[in-house]
């Protein structure tokens, strides 16, 4: 079963944090989309629970969005939260990447963290340009007179699965 991008992205903030740094809602979004992005190309399966839409400035999660709109483009200061019930009463939990598949949780460390690794230099503005490159599935489905059209999986992996090929591809056999 895949994640909540709320998992992810408490990922990326949990490592942000251990590496003193802060991200913005934007980095997030274009964070949690690379994420998306590579586990897709690598595995064939779907990172997050929902899909991703094409709007103005990028690929979007709607539900971080919501969850991350209230700091406008300042820093993150919390991590994402469910409520839920409990004796009767509402509580707050953060949300932790986890399932019932340890090996999978484990892969998904691992791409989140190359993820960070490569792309958690960048300001949310170069993050936004990169999802804006030419014939990226941004670029492919993005329609300024529609708003949250969805990105399909297959163009994602296959964007994805492009980027990699080259890199893979400049390495000598022995390498690999």
């Amino acid at each position: 079963m895949p994640y909540t991008a709320k998992q992810v992205a408490n990922e990326f903030y949990e490592l942000a944090k251990k590496d003193g740094k802060q991200l913005t809602p934007m980095q997030v979004q274009k964070l949690v989309y690379f994420a998306y992005g590579w586990y897709l190309a690598i595995t064939g399966e779907r990172l997050l629970n929902e899909r991703v839409q094409a709007w103005q400035w990028g690929p979007v999660i709607p539900s971080l969005y919501g969850e991350f709109k209230p700091y406008g483009s300042g820093p993150i200061t919390e991590p994402a939260y469910d409520f839920f019930f409990e004796d009767g009463k509402m509580k707050l939990r953060v949300q932790r990447l986890s399932s019932d598949d340890e090996v999978k949780d484990q892969l998904a460390r691992q791409v989140i963290a190359r993820v960070w690794k490569i792309y958690g230099k960048y300001s949310a503005v170069e993050l936004s340009s990169m999802t804006h490159a030419a014939n990226s599935p941004w670029s492919m489905y993005y329609d300024e007179n529609v708003r949250g059209t969805d990105i399909p999986d297959e163009a994602i992996r296959a964007y994805f699965q492009q980027i990699a090929a080259p890199q893979h591809a400049r390495q000598p056999a022995a390498a690999r």
